[in-house]
């Protein structure tokens, strides 16, 4: 465990909260933090616990933000966007973006322990229902028989297309008895069969083509989150139903029939699926769920509400088709209603108060920032915080400016150390106060008062 986080371990008023947490206590709020702040009780609650959680937050940036600063303290995270829903037919979505989401939603499914962030948006989107994406998962383990045309014809059924040569995320070739199934954009499962049985599996780098190790067992999930439930006719036939003005959809009709499907899902998500759900429903109930600042939340919530309701009068306007995508998405009244049958932690920042009824816990964070032209500033509050025995933890992005900051404060006769990675086990030292230079990278630095820690960003000031 990383030892920024490893410390909260000392602090009482954490094990009480992380004991409420593990009695299953709900709400809970916490307040006087700050961004860094919170996603170190966030992450240090998953990784003390075993908790896996989901933070839910009010906009993309703030989603990337609290994303990138959990990944510095664990791998075990995953961001899931909200969908670009496509509401005219010349606005492409992006290619990268179905990868992304269905990647977490496969980790999701596959991880027991994970930290998931997403936003309030992702949250009201609607989604295939989890048991019909999963239901034609494929398991594959060596000595296992399996017909290769059923196995190609169920990996176009979960949303695989077949090459001659795999290069890239969605993708599946098969040559001789060796089947390749790509599982992100790097790297890809090699099955090797003998007849019709299993005789290897392998992971296998992509771009190289170089197996990389072997394994007994592999699942392959779907390659994204558009997997059909029912057939092409029947789906058209629904549209057609569904739909009064024939001129407009007769269009659309016929590249769905062409096979180009995925585009116009947005569209008629609710002729595709009859069956929905939202990404809350492929969290288990172990799951616990953190609101970043609920106020915020539910303004971006009645703000997208409001958008969606301008955007369907001018489509209207223009006799254009409002997706279902933008008509079936969830109020935060009812997002609300889903979210009281979980276990809620309310995250806000600094003193802010928490107006529901709540167990409620305040810490004592600070945030900290220096700039280039404050480096003297920062000598003065090492030399203080040594002074008064604090744990000071600073942070480059690099080895070398680690390094180089090292002897900087050596030149100022200010005792410290560096540790690339902060990932071993806390010994209380005898120099209580020994400052450690380490490599990583945080939004912000921060001071938490209760623990007498310091932690600072300082490749502002390194050049």
């Amino acid at each position: 465990m990383n030892q920024i986080l490893g410390e909260l371990g000392k602090s009482q008023k954490f094990k009480e909260l992380l004991n409420q947490i593990e009695n299953k206590q709900s709400p809970i709020a916490i307040s006087g933090l700050n961004d860094v702040g919170a996603v170190q009780i966030e992450t240090a609650i998953n990784q003390f616990g075993k908790k896996p959680i989901c933070i839910i937050t009010y906009n993309e940036i703030q989603a990337k933000k609290i994303y990138e600063n959990v990944k510095y303290f664990t791998e075990n995270v995953v961001l899931f966007p909200k969908k670009e829903i496509v509401t005219y037919d010349y606005i492409a979505e992006s290619k990268d973006l179905p990868y992304r989401r269905i990647e977490t939603l496969n980790e999701i499914q596959s991880k027991r322990n994970l930290i998931v962030v997403t936003t309030i948006e992702a949250i009201m989107q609607k989604l295939p229902a989890k048991d019909k994406l999963y239901k034609n998962k494929l398991k594959f383990k060596i000595g296992d028989s399996f017909n290769l045309d059923k196995l190609k014809q169920k990996l176009v059924e979960l949303g695989y297309t077949r090459c001659e040569l795999i290069e890239g995320r969605g993708q599946f070739s098969i040559r001789g008895g060796i089947v390749d199934i790509s599982i992100s954009y790097k790297t890809g499962i090699r099955i090797e069969f003998w007849g019709d049985e299993i005789d290897s599996i392998r992971d296998f780098n992509i771009s190289t083509q170089r197996s990389i190790n072997t394994k007994e067992n592999v699942i392959i999930y779907p390659a994204h989150e558009y997997v059909l439930e029912k057939g092409i006719e029947e789906i058209c036939d629904k549209i057609k139903k569904d739909n009064a003005n024939k001129e407009i959809i007769e269009e659309d009709i016929e590249q769905i029939k062409a096979g180009n499907y995925i585009s116009k899902i947005d569209k008629y998500f609710d002729s595709f699926y009859e069956k929905q759900g939202t990404i809350l429903d492929y969290l288990n109930n172990n799951y616990c769920i953190f609101l970043d600042e609920i106020g915020k939340i539910n303004q971006r919530a009645k703000n997208i509400q409001e958008d969606n309701k301008n955007l369907k009068i001018a489509l209207i306007e223009k006799k254009k088709i409002v997706p279902n995508a933008i008509s079936n998405m969830i109020k935060i009244e009812n997002i609300n209603k889903i979210l009281e049958k979980r276990q809620l932690i309310y995250i806000e920042k600094q003193d802010t108060n928490i107006k529901v009824q709540a167990e409620k816990y305040k810490f004592n964070y600070r945030e900290i920032n220096y700039f280039k032209s404050e480096i003297d500033n920062l000598f003065t509050d090492l030399e203080k915080a040594i002074n008064e025995k604090k744990k000071v933890y600073i942070l480059l992005e690099t080895k070398e400016k680690a390094k180089k900051l090292k002897q900087i404060l050596e030149k100022r006769e200010i005792i410290c150390r560096i540790e690339e990675k902060l990932d071993k086990t806390i010994i209380v030292s005898s120099i209580e106060s020994i400052i450690t230079i380490s490599v990583g990278k945080l939004s912000s630095g921060f001071e938490n008062h209760e623990l007498n820690q310091i932690v600072i960003i300082a490749d502002e000031l390194i050049s």
